[in-house]
C-alpha cells in the first residue's frame, strides 16, 4: 500500500475492521491544516482537526488503547506509524476471516454452537 500525497486538511484511510463498514476506527494519516501529520483511528484523528489539536513536540501521543492517536512533525515518521496500524489491521483481519470460514464450516455440518457463533461475524 502507497500513501498518496496528502494536502492540508486532507486525510488517508487505511483497512477497516473486518465485518465493519465506515465505524471511525479504521487507521488513517491526516496532514492537518497547522502543519502537523495525525494518525490513529480516522474518527478520533478527524476530531483533533477539528479542536485544531497541535502540538509541536515530535512523537507526541494522546489518548490510551484503541483511541490513541499519534502527532508528527514531518511526514516520514507519520507514515511509518500508518503502515504500522495498517499492517496489524490486515493481520487481524486475515485472523477473523479465517475464524469466520472455520466457524460457517461447522454451521453448515449441523454444529448448532457455531451457527450462534456466526452472529459475532
Amino acid at each position: 500500500m502507497k500513501v498518496p500525497r496528502l494536502e492540508k486538511g486532507k486525510g488517508y484511510k487505511g483497512p477497516e475492521f473486518y465485518g465493519c463498514y465506515n465505524t471511525g476506527m479504521a487507521p488513517a494519516i491526516f496532514h492537518s491544516r497547522q502543519g502537523c501529520y495525525i494518525v490513529g483511528p480516522e474518527l478520533r484523528c478527524r476530531d483533533a482537526m477539528r479542536a485544531g489539536l497541535t502540538i509541536f513536540v515530535r512523537n507526541t501521543t494522546h489518548g490510551e488503547g484503541r483511541q490513541q492517536i499519534w502527532l508528527y512533525k514531518s511526514r516520514k515518521p507519520a507514515e511509518a506509524k500508518f503502515m504500522q496500524l495498517c499492517g496489524a489491521q490486515m493481520v487481524e483481519n486475515h485472523r477473523m476471516r479465517t475464524e469466520h470460514a472455520r466457524v460457517l464450516a461447522k454451521a453448515k455440518q449441523g454444529d448448532m454452537s457455531a451457527v450462534l457463533a456466526l452472529g459475532d461475524y
